[in-house]
């Protein structure tokens, strides 16, 4: 009986639903040529957490700050799949900051022009919503504050829809989620970017800590599916390979939460 579970969820949005697919299913195939009784469908919940610490966890796909700090331990981190993020190295990623295409606060561009508007993240558990923009927003802060009003939305797109509709003044989108949104939110239409956040190393896929014996089956499984994708399934996902890391390369998002807490700003707010 098969125990184990996968999932890729990071940017599994309804219209590249059957891309996400195609790409689990390469990837699935080769499990299973290697002897790993691998899962035929991915499996979809909005309880993340409970996924990732799940038993029979064989791929799945976290957030790095995730990894950096609540999974410490009970996941192994196999690399991350490259969106080939511009301005970044392979297997990296950054937030684009983004406000209305009209709105043009004083010096009219660089986030410090934003002291005292509305921020618009998608979770406090997110590092490129939430966690790089504090990162980036540190130096800039006064008394532990820079931003007058903070919106949780849930998620990148409603982040997007928020920003676009007014009820926000900036976000920090995922480069990643962004390129999805230029092909299939009109929302984006409203919206320009004006910056970046640094980059780091791409959200990770990882397998549950019991599983670390499959570390490289799963990781030369994944890279020759990636290999193996036509550019019917690579251009909708913006997936142009796959890059194994070790779990050392997201400590930097853990030094850069410790800085920005370390110089008084704990919070978007």
């Amino acid at each position: 009986m098969n125990t184990y579970v996968a999932s890729l969820s990071m940017y599994d949005w309804p219209e590249v639903r059957d891309e996400v697919d195609a790409l689990w299913s390469a990837i699935g195939a080769r499990l299973s040529d290697a002897g790993v009784d691998a899962p035929e469908a991915l499996t979809r919940t909005d309880r993340f957490d409970d996924l990732w610490t799940h038993p029979g966890l064989l791929v799945g796909q976290a957030c790095g700050l995730n990894v950096a700090e609540g999974l410490v331990g009970r996941v192994e981190v196999l690399g991350a799949l490259d969106y080939g993020v511009e301005g970044c190295e392979p297997g990296d990623y950054r937030s684009v900051l983004v406000c209305r295409a009209g709105d043009a606060p004083d010096a009219g561009g660089d986030l410090a022009d934003f002291r005292g508007r509305r921020v618009a993240f998608n979770g406090r558990m997110s590092w490129s919503g939430h966690g790089s923009l504090m990162a980036t927003v540190a130096p800039l802060a006064e008394a532990g504050r820079f931003f007058g009003e903070c919106h949780e939305t849930g998620t990148h797109r409603d982040s997007i829809r928020l920003v676009a509709g007014g009820g926000a003044d900036v976000a920090a989108i995922d480069a990643v989620a962004w390129h999805l949104a230029l092909d299939h939110e009109l929302a984006v239409d409203e919206l320009r970017v004006f910056g970046h956040t640094d980059p780091t190393p791409a959200p990770p896929l990882i397998t549950g800590w019991a599983h670390g014996h499959l570390v490289a089956t799963v990781n030369e499984a994944v890279s020759a599916a990636v290999a193996g994708l036509g550019p019917e399934v690579r251009r909708p996902l913006d997936l142009y390979g796959y890059r194994v890391r070790p779990a050392a390369d997201y400590e930097v998002i853990a030094d850069r939460l410790a800085a920005a807490v370390a110089a008084g700003y704990p919070t978007v707010a």
